[in-house]
């Protein structure tokens, strides 16, 4: 099982990154959990709520479809509907903090027994820290906060 959550200050508008974290279609392009998001039915705002997912691994590349819940302006979950993963949960969560945003994300994988297997004691961390790292880059990067 491969648990993460942080919390990060984001120097940026509350609407910028709820516009960004929303966004589930465009995850792929900056998140690296996600090598490919196939939207497969959308709200009536237009948003994803089910979607087919890649996600490419070092030792194979697992497919699975998810279903996103949104809680307007505060908040994205996703969930597993079914695919190569035993379990995923995840979500991002916008708190105000003057000027600044407290952005959490948090990422809850079970790949299950085969899978598993391999995602232990370092390695599970050095994957934790890679999404984790890579999901908050990705953010400033999207939101031009690099630099």
């Amino acid at each position: 099982m491969l648990d993460a959550q942080r919390t990060e200050s984001i120097a940026a508008a509350q609407a910028d990154v709820w516009r960004l974290i929303a966004d589930v279609e465009r995850y792929a392009a900056w998140h690296p959990f996600f090598s490919a998001i196939d939207p497969l039915e959308h709200d009536a705002c237009g948003r994803v709520v089910r979607a087919s997912c890649r996600h490419d691994t070092s030792v194979t590349v697992l497919r699975t479809e998810l279903r996103f819940t949104y809680d307007d302006g505060a908040g994205v979950r996703a969930e597993r509907v079914s695919g190569d993963l035993k379990a995923m949960a995840g979500s991002f969560a916008l708190a105000p903090g003057g000027d600044e945003i407290a952005l959490t994300h948090a990422l809850s994988v079970d790949p299950g027994m085969k899978l598993g297997l391999l995602l232990r004691g370092p390695v599970e961390d050095r994957v934790r820290r890679s999404v984790m790292d890579g999901a908050f880059r990705g953010v400033r990067e999207q939101l031009g906060l690099t630099g």
